[in-house]
């Protein structure tokens, strides 16, 4: 199985079992959380019995924006902004509703402010003088804190609720505040209307003279520019017209002095350079001018004859030339006619033209003129139009508000009158020593998750992945496995003392061998695509059982049928030699010096299918024997002669001479001690790994519970399998479990 693909694989099944992790980390705490919980509630519960009972009265009102009108539909009192239909008007008024001037208006009409069981007992000064008696203004400012103003949503009815000690006084304190506000609506409303009624006054007698002088300044008008008899609307009309036809007229005389002028240019050029060039289209209103071409180009055709019969000297080739010399000035002569009537055609055009855009200028002002009068007309009459609506809708309006003062429209009606309540609303013991548990709860939640961040070694195979290591297996407790298989032979009597390094090799058949077992088929799936020939075991920290693992799957690997070297080069605190009952005195440090071939230091163990170097005596410089060439030769030697070396090496954390060996080998063990482990020594050892480019192949962890279900090896069930293999064939039936195989 590719590694990439496997630890993907535990990020997944890390992912999913989060919350079993949190469920049974809440199970493994529940006491404390019950606790938190039940001590809350008592707390909530003694704390809300001592407090004051309130009481809750509501009086229900509503709005009225548009009360009933006797008068008819259009009797409304008069206000400057009409905010009745919008809903900024409806939190105006119930802003009024909860204002000091409804407060202090109850409070004087009530006397609050004299009652001590309102405003409460008034203790005597520092100076022991007794203080002044609680103004209106405070007994308000109490009964506001009082008051709670709730409209209901997409209504005008609007609940006015009171919260005291006294039932009774709630009830009358509601209805009181309710009555204030319509009383005061109302008077409110009469003074804006009498108000209201004076600024009408004063503005209708401005417009009645507006009126009468924009009427007065257009009938001048009218007179001033004769529009009595002609409308300007007429017109325009005529004025439009003569443009129109001066524009045409205008265009046709620039067109004829275009065309006149081009030819009078033409026949002028090509008359002094040659008569006979001039175009004949140019001189077809002269037929003397056609008759003379024809006479020339007859004398022409009789020349060329008597060129060729006679000679260029002869009397009557001279004399043909001489009569074809007449015609050209006799033409010429024409031409000459033709260009001066066409300039004087030419000077006709002009003139013409210059008279039409004069006409056109003279209209187009005429025009501009129209237009500022047109204005000014229609700016008197919108003038006198709007003085007029103006001056007809506030005689109007004063009309119906002087009808209006005269009634007392409310614009607030009491909808339900407060009852006396019968049941306090606080304190509400019940609910509050129900948030107190809930609080207990969360809180004692919270203490669990504190407890578990603060707990920061390993302790599942989840939690070993998410830092990124991929763990090829599972060795359990050893001393726990073997305690299970000596009870159920406790009939045998037959008890030994533990061996852990060589359990895999007495207890072929227990839990731990066979999770041995898997760790080697992961391993040897996680070597498909980079064989591994020789690798280390390390572990972060001491005593996390790396030897016990080394040791465990050296076993594992020879009983799988292939020659397994185990070699100690933990050349500090070797102890493998001890597991084995085997000298040390010749071992690694022996062949790095040059003592012995590496052969000869290797021992046979009574495992079948394992070999075992010592590390000889300890040096006094390890991290540096483990440097050098001997040390590399050496690996390439014991690749030649065993399938698979094991190299035991102290701690990462500890010392540097596993992160030596790493780099020199096809790969690297790291042994992870659950329950003591700490994540951070991990994730350490991780990045030392990393640093010196070494091929981590994956983890293993060491001593695992498969009995503690509150650290989640409930999962490892499937590692039990010492209740398989551990009762022997020759046991009785009797003694057998009936669950068994």
């Amino acid at each position: 199985m590719d590694t990439a693909n496997r630890t993907a694989s535990h990020h997944g099944v890390s992912n999913r079992l989060d919350l079993g992790g949190w469920l049974r980390l809440m199970l493994k705490h529940k006491w404390l959380v019950l606790f938190c919980g039940i001590a809350c509630g008592t707390l909530a519960f003694l704390w809300t019995a001592r407090q004051t009972k309130i009481y809750l009265a509501d009086c229900t009102i509503r709005h009225i924006p548009d009360p009933p009108k006797p008068l008819g539909r259009k009797m409304e009192t008069y206000s400057p902004l009409n905010y009745w239909s919008t809903r900024e008007h409806f939190a105006t008024e119930n802003l009024i509703l909860g204002s000091r001037a409804i407060a202090e208006r109850v409070v004087s009409e009530l006397g609050l402010h004299q009652d001590p069981t309102f405003v409460g007992e008034r203790k005597p000064g520092p100076d022991g003088k007794p203080r002044s008696p609680a103004t209106i203004t405070e007994a308000a400012s109490i009964l506001q804190q009082m008051l709670t103003i709730q409209p209901e949503r997409e209504t005008r009815v609007v609940h006015i609720r009171i919260e005291d000690r006294d039932p009774e006084r709630a009830a009358l304190l509601a209805d009181s505040i309710a009555d204030a506000y319509i009383a005061k609506t109302v008077e409110d409303r009469l003074g804006s209307t009498t108000a209201a009624l004076e600024w009408l006054g004063q503005q209708l007698e401005g417009l009645k003279k507006q009126l009468e002088s924009s009427e007065l300044a257009l009938h001048d008008f009218k007179d001033k520019h004769n529009v009595l008899s002609i409308s300007l609307e007429d017109r325009q009309n005529i004025v439009s017209n003569d443009i129109q036809r001066y524009t045409e007229a205008l265009s046709t005389a620039r067109t004829r002095r275009i065309e006149v002028a081009a030819r009078l240019e033409a026949l002028g050029s090509a008359n002094a350079e040659d008569p006979f060039l001039v175009h004949a289209s140019a001189t077809d209103e002269a037929p003397s001018v056609e008759h003379l071409r024809q006479q020339y180009r007859t004398a022409e055709a009789e020349q060329a004859q008597l060129a060729i019969e006679y000679g260029h000297n002869h009397p009557r080739m001279l004399a043909v030339t001489e009569w074809m010399d007449l015609l050209r000035e006799q033409l010429r002569s024409e031409i000459d006619g033709i260009i001066d009537r066409a300039q004087n055609e030419l000077e006709e055009v002009v003139a013409v033209e210059a008279g039409i855009r004069q006409a056109l200028q003279e209209s187009n002002q005429a025009g501009l003129r129209l237009n500022l009068q047109e204005i000014e007309y229609r700016r008197l009459i919108r003038e006198r139009d709007n003085t007029d609506r103006l001056y007809s809708a506030v005689l109007e309006r004063t009309a119906e508000t002087d009808l209006t003062r005269a009634l007392r429209v409310q614009y607030a009606q009491v909808v339900d009158r407060a009852l006396v309540p019968t049941a306090a609303i606080r304190p509400r013991v019940p609910m509050a020593v129900t948030l107190g548990v809930i609080l207990g709860l969360a809180l004692g939640l919270l203490l669990v998750l504190l407890l578990s961040q603060l707990d920061r070694v390993v302790r599942t195979v989840e939690q070993a992945e998410a830092l990124g290591l991929t763990v090829l297996g599972i060795v359990p407790q050893i001393d726990k496995a073997s305690g299970r298989s000596q009870r159920r032979r406790r009939g045998r009597k037959r008890e030994h003392p533990i061996d852990r390094d060589l359990h895999v090799h007495t207890n072929p058949k227990s839990a731990v061998a066979e999770c041995c077992r898997t760790i080697r088929t992961n391993f040897t799936f996680a070597a498909t695509k980079n064989p591994v020939g020789a690798f280390v075991v390390t572990s972060a920290s001491p005593r996390e059982g790396k030897t016990t693992v080394s040791i465990s799957l050296g076993i594992s690997l020879a009983q799988s049928g292939k020659k397994v070297l185990l070699a100690d080069t933990d050349l500090r605190k070797p102890r493998i030699h001890r597991a084995f009952g085997l000298r040390s005195g010749l071992g690694v440090t022996s062949v790095l010096v040059g003592d012995k071939d590496v052969m000869e230091a290797v021992q046979e163990t009574k495992v079948p299918g394992l070999w075992f170097l010592a590390s000889g005596p300890i040096p006094p410089n390890p991290s540096e024997l483990l440097h050098t060439t001997q040390f590399t030769n050496m690996l390439e030697r014991l690749r030649e002669e065993f399938d698979i070396v094991i190299l035991d090496s102290p701690p990462l954390v500890a010392v540097t001479d596993a992160a030596i060996i790493a780099p020199q080998v096809d790969g690297a063990l790291l042994v992870v001690h659950t329950l003591k482990t700490a994540r951070d020594a991990v994730k350490s050892a991780l990045r030392q790994l990393k640093d010196v480019q070494a091929h981590l192949i994956g983890g293993i962890l060491n001593d695992v519970d498969l009995n503690r279900q509150k650290y989640g090896y409930g999962s490892y069930y499937y590692y039990r399998s010492e209740g398989y293999y551990d009762v022997s064939s020759e046991a009785p039936e009797e003694e057998r479990p009936a669950a068994e195989g």
